[in-house]
């Protein structure tokens, strides 16, 4: 009897090592951004995806939205360091348009959350 038991105590001790944490990897989820994201930002929106974006729009939606709970970026002035730094950024317009609306690489998608004008704007925002 002993033996099972102290068999059960290290199984519990193997499988519970790796769930408490020490990963390096964090990943930004619906769930850990925080802020709130305006329905109504007074744009229109056809629905067949926006062209061109505001960048004054873009940082009042960028700060809405938590984008600097991940991401640096000093024009929004946002230290986040789970994402990339977006003052280090290459990437174009469209580049952004697509990375916000369908996420990847660890960045939740956005594209259910704002529309594509407020998706333009941020796009126009980090790549102005």
């Amino acid at each position: 009897m002993r033996k099972i038991v102290l068999l059960l105590a290290a199984l519990v001790f193997v499988v519970a090592i790796p769930a408490c944490g020490g990963e390096e990897n964090e990943q930004a989820l619906p769930e850990t951004v925080e802020g709130t994201v305006s329905t109504d930002t007074g744009s229109t929106d056809t629905g067949g995806g926006a062209s061109e974006g505001d960048p004054a729009n873009g940082k009042s939606i960028y700060a809405s939205a938590g984008c600097g709970g991940c991401h640096t970026f000093s024009a929004a002035g946002s230290t986040g360091t789970v994402g990339p730094n977006l003052d280090e950024s290459d990437m174009d317009f469209d580049g952004a348009v697509q990375q916000i609306k369908n996420g990847g690489g660890g960045m939740p998608a956005f594209g259910d959350r704002l529309s594509d004008q407020e998706i333009a704007d941020v796009a126009a925002f980090i790549t102005q």
